[in-house]
C-alpha cells in the first residue's frame, strides 16, 4: 500500500504543480489590476478564469482517465503495487475538477493579497484528511483506496469552504453580470504568465516522474523509499512555492518595493533551505522511519536519497 501511494502521489503531485501554475496566471493578473486600482478589470478577469478552468477541468480528468494504463506503463509500476496504484490514481483522477476549483478560487483570494483565507480552508482540509486517513486505512483496512478517498474529501470540503467564502466576500459589492464575462484579453493575460510557469514546473516534476520510474523498476523497496522522500519535499517546497504569489507592487507602480520583496523572498527560501538542510543531515533516518517503522531497506534508501535531495530546498528556492 505505501508503494503504491507513493507512485500515485507523484503523478498527483505533478497535475497540481501543472494547475497551480496555470492558475499562477489569475493571481498574478488579478493582483497587477488591483495594485492599479482597478476593480472592473479584476471582476473581468475573475469572470474569464472561471471560463477558462471549468472546462479544463473535465477535459483534462477525461483524458487521465484515458491514459491511466499509458501512465501506470511509463511508471514501470511493479507487479506488486500495480493495483494499489490504479485503485488510489481512479479515485485521486476522479476529484481533479476539484483541485482546478481550489486552485482558481485560492487565485482569486491572493490576487486580492488575501492568504490567510487559502491557508485556513487547506489547514481544515489537512485535518479532515489526517482523520479520514486514521478511519479508513486504519480501521476500515481500506487500504491505497481508503488514502485517496481521505483526499477526495479533504479536497471537496477546501472547495465548499472556498466558495462559500468567496461568495460571502463578493455579495455585497455591486456586481452584474457582465463583470463575469469572458473575454480574450483577459484570457491571454492569464495564459500568458500561467502557461509558463505551468511549463516550468511541469517538467520538472516530469524529471522527477522519471526518477520514480528508475526507482520502481528496482523493486517496491527503492519506489517506497524514493516516493516518501518527494512526499517530504514537496511539503517543504511550500515555503518557497508562497514566495511566487504577490505581484501588486508592480501593478501598483512601485518597482522598488518590488525589488525588495523579490531580495527578501530570496532571502526566506536560502535561509529556509538551509535550516532544512542542517535538519535532514542529523535527522533524516528518523523523518522517513515516520512514515515506514520498523522497514529497515527503506529507510536506508531513503536516507540516502533525503540526504542528497535536500540540497535542492536552497538551490531551487
Amino acid at each position: 500500500p505505501v508503494t503504491g501511494v507513493s507512485i500515485g502521489s507523484q503523478v498527483m503531485h505533478m497535475i497540481i504543480v501543472i494547475i497551480a501554475g496555470l492558475t499562477i496566471g489569475s493571481a498574478v493578473s488579478i493582483a497587477r489590476a488591483l495594485g492599479a486600482k482597478n476593480e472592473k478589470e479584476a471582476f473581468r478577469l475573475m469572470g474569464s478564469a472561471a471560463a477558462l478552468f471549468l472546462p479544463f477541468a473535465i477535459v483534462f480528468t477525461a483524458l487521465l482517465f484515458l491514459f491511466m494504463p499509458f501512465i501506470l506503463q511509463v511508471l514501470q509500476t511493479p507487479a506488486e503495487a500495480l493495483e494499489d496504484t490504479r485503485a488510489y490514481l481512479t479515485i485521486c483522477f476522479a476529484g481533479v475538477p476539484l483541485i482546478v476549483i481550489y486552485n482558481m478560487v485560492s487565485g482569486f483570494f491572493r490576487g486580492m493579497g488575501n492568504t490567510k483565507a487559502p491557508m485556513t480552508f487547506i489547514a481544515i482540509a489537512g485535518i479532515v484528511n489526517i482523520l479520514l486517513d486514521y478511519l479508513l486505512i486504519g480501521h476500515f483496512h481500506m487500504s491505497a483506496a481508503g488514502a485517496a478517498w481521505g483526499t477526495f474529501a479533504s479536497e471537496a470540503v477546501s472547495v465548499v469552504l472556498s466558495l462559500f467564502y468567496l461568495h460571502q466576500k463578493l455579495s455585497p459589492l455591486a456586481l452584474s453580470r457582465k463583470d463575469f464575462t469572458p473575454g480574450s484579453p483577459w484570457m491571454r493575460s492569464i495564459l500568458t504568465i500561467g502557461i509558463p510557469i505551468s511549463c516550468q514546473d511541469g517538467l520538472i516534476q516530469v524529471s522527477f516522474l522519471a526518477i520514480t520510474a528508475i526507482a520502481n523498476s528496482r523493486g517496491v523497496e527503492a519506489a517506497a523509499a524514493v516516493g516518501i522522500v518527494e512526499k517530504i519535499i514537496s511539503f517543504l517546497f511550500l515555503v518557497p512555492s508562497a514566495m511566487m504569489s504577490t505581484a501588486q507592487n508592480l501593478g501598483a507602480g512601485l518597482p522598488e518595493r518590488g525589488r525588495k520583496a523579490l531580495r527578501y523572498g530570496i532571502t526566506v527560501c536560502v535561509s529556509f533551505g538551509l535550516l532544512c538542510i542542517l535538519l535532514v543531515h542529523f535527522k533524516a533516518s528518523e523523518i522517513v522511519a515516520l512514515f515506514v517503522p520498523g522497514e529497515e531497506a527503506v529507510i536506508a534508501m531513503g536516507n540516502d536519497y533525503f540526504q542528497s535531495y535536500v540540497l535542492d530546498c536552497a538551490i531551487a528556492g
